[in-house]
């Protein structure tokens, strides 16, 4: 993998980024009716802290957090392009740094993610994602299928749902 560095998140990324983003969830993002580009435009502008992941010039993933001022839950997001899809150690390790930064601010971190994208699920559920309950003791794979499968974690939007989680970094598998 070439070398990457994490900068602040500018505007100018959004486009790039929105043109290299995963198949899965560029079409999980359809599926509801959202435009890439524009749901990537609108989580920028909702974050208060926002990174890039850039390889040879090149925005390769980006991320946020969003939440109030005075709340002690924090919301993130996480998009990744199709060039590093298979998630280097090297990206993993940058995002578990991110999460126990942010986890010193707040007391719970969350995320929703679509249904359809089960890479997406399978990354947050590796990172420490989940209920912090039922997953501890389980292999990542049936701690996924939980999630897929119990309706507890979705939540409606339109005649669709997505998938709400929780950090959990203490319950990892």
């Amino acid at each position: 993998m070439k070398d990457y560095r994490i900068v602040p998140a500018s505007i100018r990324h959004v486009r790039p980024m929105s043109q290299s983003m995963r198949a899965a969830a560029m079409l999980a993002l359809e599926a509801f009716g959202q435009d890439g580009r524009r749901a990537l435009h609108r989580a920028f502008l909702a974050s208060t802290y926002c990174r890039t992941a850039i390889i040879d010039g090149k925005p390769v993933a980006m991320w946020g957090i969003a939440g109030t001022l005075l709340n002690d839950v924090a919301y993130v997001w996480l998009v990744i392009s199709r060039d590093i899809a298979s998630m280097p150690l090297s990206i993993v390790r940058a995002a578990r740094t991110e999460l126990a930064s942010i986890m010193a601010d707040f007391r719970e971190i969350q995320t929703t993610v679509l249904p359809e994208d089960e890479a997406a699920v399978r990354f947050a559920v590796y990172l420490g994602f989940g209920s912090g309950e039922e997953e501890t003791g389980k292999s990542h794979r049936q701690a996924q299928h939980e999630i897929l499968r119990n309706e507890r974690y979705r939540v409606p939007v339109g005649d669709h749902y997505v998938i709400r989680l929780g950090y959990h970094p203490e319950t990892r598998h």
